[in-house]
């Protein structure tokens, strides 16, 4: 099949329709960028679509596949012909030719079913900790190496994509957009970049065990390094997702943590209040650092309330996740107890650069976005979740939705 001249049929028959890209695409259940892509030649609609898209465009599917209208008079002078006894043998002859084409069709059909169900990556959900994983030894990589890290305040800040993680026998493959850059103080308060860098990464886990770090090429050797190291399916989603709107956002995380990093780096740990950390009602949540499951968090409110969040949002077994974490499910209740003293005896986290094996045991997030981390030896901690009855190294139950 010619693909360009079949998206161009597409565009045509579109138009003639008098719908737009958004309409086609809506009345099929697809993206306006899918069709864009059809008709632009780049890929070809799913099989599966093939009868209804005929349908709203108001052409056959032989139409479709030869990209062109089937003149009605022709078909019809066709049928005259073949009728006529003058012209048995050209009769058989042309049945001969559509029972091969026909034949071919289904062929086709068949073996793009076959192509797309052996194509498409068996990915798992329930290893999401794998990404943070992978963020972790890249930037300790990162601190490690770069020769600007001897330099004030020097920090590197990561966002990421995720396209999904396969897994094969003993081996597991992490496949993520990674945005990352780096800074430090130059001069007396002079912020200076060290390093940028966007990228689709492939990354091999054995045992849990990074054994190995890949990442696509730039400029013009890039679509050929990502066919190289991905899956078919999960090229597809690389290069949609190569676009200046998605980076923009990972680039926009990127600033947001960089700017929360550089603006309380003089944090006055002694003196700090509740409204220097809430946002709205939200003073901080708590949850564990290093867990091999989704762990619940709690929520620190003003006026003495606090929110256990036990539950999250899961896709259905079998079926790729790639939201967001979600909790979905919670118990609250009431406290009486001074909550600052937990961040007082806590570690402003913006100040220091952890290594995960190192990372104390709780994680605090306050409202604002300020982080913190703390160990078994804050006893206000301890004597906090005491007093209202918590265990925090539990685990969040998956709700299938």
């Amino acid at each position: 099949m010619d693909q360009v001249k079949i998206g161009k049929f597409i565009a045509k028959s579109r138009k003639e329709s008098n719908l737009t890209q958004q309409e086609l695409a809506d009345r099929l259940g697809v993206t306006d960028r899918a069709v864009s892509h059809w008709e632009n030649g780049r890929s070809l609609p799913d099989v599966s679509l093939f009868k209804k898209l005929c349908e709203i465009l108001n052409i056959s599917i032989n139409e479709l596949i030869n990209g062109e209208k089937i003149a009605e008079e022709k078909e019809k002078r066709n049928y005259e012909n073949i009728s006529t006894p003058n012209n048995i043998k050209k009769d058989k002859k042309y049945s001969k030719y559509i029972i091969i084409l026909l034949f071919s069709i289904v062929l086709l059909i068949i073996s793009l079913i076959y192509i797309k169900n052996y194509l498409k990556t068996n990915l798992i959900t329930d290893n999401d900790y794998l990404y943070d994983k992978v963020i972790n030894i890249l930037k300790h990589n990162e601190l490690k190496s770069n020769p600007d890290n001897i330099k004030k305040d020097f920090n590197v800040f990561y966002s990421y994509h995720k396209f999904g993680i396969e897994e094969k026998g003993d081996y597991k493959y992490v496949y993520m957009w990674i945005y990352s850059t780096s800074y430090y103080i130059e001069g007396e308060d002079s912020l200076a970049i060290s390093s940028s860098s966007s990228n689709a990464y492939k990354v091999t886990i054995k045992n849990d065990d990074i054994i190995n770090i890949e990442k696509t090429k730039d400029n013009d050797r890039f679509k050929i390094s990502v066919k190289d190291l991905f899956p078919k399916d999960i090229v597809v989603k690389i290069l949609n997702f190569n676009v200046e709107e998605n980076i923009n956002k990972l680039q926009y995380d990127v600033e947001n943590k960089k700017n929360i990093y550089y603006n309380y780096l003089s944090l006055d740990m002694n003196n700090i209040t509740i409204d220097d950390l809430s946002y709205e009602d939200l003073i901080f949540s708590i949850t564990i650092s290093k867990s091999e499951c989704i762990p619940i968090q709690l929520n620190i409110y003003k006026d003495n309330k606090y929110i256990l969040n036990t539950a999250y949002k899961e896709c259905k077994k079998g079926k790729p996740c790639t939201d967001n974490l979600e909790y979905t499910s919670y118990i609250d209740g009431t406290y009486n107890y001074d909550v600052i003293e937990i961040i007082k005896h806590s570690i402003d986290a913006n100040n220091i650069q952890f290594i995960s094996e190192y990372l104390p045991k709780y994680t605090i997030t306050s409202g604002k976005g300020n982080l913190f981390v703390t160990g078994d030896d804050n006893k206000y901690l301890n004597e906090f979740l005491k007093l209202i009855d918590i265990d925090l190294s539990k685990c969040a139950k998956a709700e299938y939705y």
